[in-house]
This record gives structure tokens, sequence and C-alpha cells, in this order.
């Protein structure tokens, strides 16, 4: 005589559906749940195509708006007028109608650079100030030529921060070796050994261990804790 189990296990495996029926079941509750959303299904799909579509044309209109600053950031580094009052005009003139661009950034960098070359750091200030706290992929380059402006304007503690800044927005070893490097200088020429000595230290966390700049590092580490009358640590 079967057991009961066995016989339970028979009617449940006679009742069992077929994969195929199990998935036309599927099939047709999806399709009567796709009826009854049918307004829901056809609004998401209307705003997936607007916002697709939006982004594609937006994409679009940045390449071109890039090529086009592109093109003529070339033109402008051709002219041999540029360092004149009309060429800082043009200048003016092409960071206006780029804005936003790397291009109108790397703009503001020309014109930066050849109002500190004249002597004439002030005006520069304000402009490198924005763009070295900026998200820019030119931030450090402008942070290490503010440095450089305030050092012209005599604004040794406000140079040590520019050049600080340089340090932290630059990616690449080099970039923070040398802000680093002009930070250590400033301290030295304002007279604070201790932060010389603090900024050569991280200088020396830039180099090679056991480099030929790394020995000349720690030799300025050295000099600047003997001149501020400290033991090297």
């Amino acid at each position: 005589m079967a057991s009961s189990s066995s016989t339970v296990a028979r009617s449940r495996a006679s009742h069992a559906l077929h994969p195929d029926d199990a998935m036309a079941l599927r099939a047709a509750a999806l399709s009567a749940w796709a009826r009854r959303n049918a307004r829901m299904i056809i609004a998401i799909s209307v705003v997936a195509i607007v916002v697709v579509g939006g982004l594609l044309v937006w994409k679009a209109t940045q390449a071109r708006r890039n090529a086009a600053a592109a093109e003529a950031l070339l033109a402008l580094r051709a002219n041999p007028a540029i360092a004149t009052a009309a060429g800082a005009a043009q200048l003016d003139n092409f960071i206006k109608n780029h804005d936003g661009t790397v291009e109108a950034d790397e703009a503001r960098l020309m014109r930066a650079e050849t109002q500190l070359n004249a002597g004439n750091p002030r005006p520069a200030i304000a402009s490198l100030n924005e763009l070295a706290n900026s998200r820019s992929p030119l931030a450090a380059q402008a942070a290490m030529m503010l440095g450089s402006a305030h050092a012209q304007m005599g604004d040794r503690n406000a140079a040590i921060k520019a050049y600080e800044l340089a340090a932290d927005k630059g990616e690449l070893r080099y970039q923070k070796f040398e802000a680093l490097g002009q930070a250590a200088l400033q301290y030295e020429l304002a007279g604070n050994y201790k932060g010389a000595a603090e900024a050569y230290r991280k200088v020396l966390a830039e180099t090679e261990p056991l480099s030929q700049q790394a020995a000349v590092v720690e030799m300025r580490i050295t000099e600047a804790l003997a001149r501020a009358g400290t033991a090297p640590r």
C-alpha cells in the first residue's frame, strides 16, 4: 500500500505546471498589467525619449562650442600683438564669448601672464584667485601664477597660501614639488625658517627616496632648521 507522503508527491507532480505553460501565464499577466497601465508606460517612455534626446543635443552643442573655442584660441596664440593693450581686449572678448570652457580659462592665464610680465600684478590677482579656487583643470596653474603675483606685490603670506593651494590642486608629483618648493622659498624670504623646514619636508615627500633630489631637499631642511635654531628631527 502506497504511503500518504508518496500520494501527496504524485498529486503535486500531477498539478505542477509545464515550464511553457508557466511562461505563457507570466506573459499573459504582464500583458494584462501593461494594458491597465498603458498611459503610465507611454508617459514614462516619452519622458525617457525627451531626456535622452536632450542629453544628446546638449553633448553635440558642447562639442561644437568647445571646438569653436579651441580654434579661436589657436588664432589668439598666433597673434604677435596679444601682449599689447589691443591683445588684452581681444582676450577679454574671448573670455566673455567662451566663458565656461577650458579655453576661456587658458585665456585668463594668458592675460594674467601678460600683466605679470609687464610688472602689473594687481589686476591679475582677482581673476587668478577665482580660477585657482575653482574646479577647472587649470586651477593648479592659476594658483602658481597667483603665488607669483602676490610675491611681486611683496605679500609673502598670500604668496605662501597660493603656492600651498597649488600643491593641493596639483594632481601630478612635479606640480606639488614645484609649488611646495616655492612656498618654502617664500617662508625663507619672510624669515620663517621653521615654516620653510616644514614646507621642505612636504617637498621631500614628493621626491624619490635616496635620490640626488631627495638629498638636496634634506640638506635644505637641515639648513632651515639651523637658521631657526632648531635641531634637525
